[in-house]
């Protein structure tokens, strides 16, 4: 049986040169990857222009989103098409309301048409707050249980975490919505906080 002798110093070490290559191409993969995540980060937050001037409202909503405008009972409506088990919504309403209206008022109103509409709807909280420009809104969280509505279809429900940011214009009261799947709502929520900085009401 023949004995194999392995040395030590059988194996050069790197050039100069080569550990330069090295460096270069380590170098070159992470400033790929940052680019790459630049690119992500810029597809993520690109927007379009929203602006309905009849009712006194212009934002900016993510891009791609599908738009609906054509129901009287929002200004608009924008859902992620991509997101599952439950599309990702940013909402604007305008309602009537009366001249000593507040917008807590607007929020019991609330309350009470979705107790009825929602499955298992219950508020988490509520808090006043200040728009960018300057107006006194009210916050609420809340949460409800959605089901699938073809019976044919069988899956389980969704719960749905939601938050409204009401403010007072004149003789209406502006809602902005924002609904999500409660385990992804806090990460997307910045949807929401983008549309709240970027909304106007005139």
């Amino acid at each position: 049986m023949s004995d194999y002798l392995i040395r030590d110093d059988a194996a050069p070490g790197l050039t100069f040169t080569q550990r330069w290559n090295s460096y270069l191409a380590v170098a070159t993969v992470l400033l790929m990857l940052a680019f790459g995540l630049t690119l992500r980060n810029n597809a993520l937050n690109a927007t379009q222009t929203f602006e309905d001037l009849e009712a006194g409202v212009r934002a900016q909503l993510p891009r791609g989103w599908l738009l609906d405008a054509e129901s009287a009972d929002y200004v608009f409506r924008a859902e992620n098409p991509d997101a599952l088990p439950f599309k990702t919504l940013l909402q604007v309403s305008v309602l009537p309301i009366g001249s000593d209206a507040t917008p807590r008022n607007v929020l019991d109103i609330l309350d009470i048409q979705r107790a009825t509409r929602f499955s298992a709807y219950r508020v988490i909280s509520r808090t006043e707050e200040t728009l960018r420009d300057g107006s006194d809104a009210i916050r609420m969280t809340y949460a409800y249980t959605q089901e699938e509505r073809n019976p044919f279809l069988e899956s389980v429900p969704v719960v749905v975490q939601g938050v409204d940011v009401v403010v007072l214009r004149r003789s209406q009261a502006v809602v902005i919505t924002y609904r999500e799947e409660r385990s992804a709502f806090e990460n997307n929520l910045y949807y929401f906080e983008n549309l709240l900085q970027s909304v106007e009401i005139f």
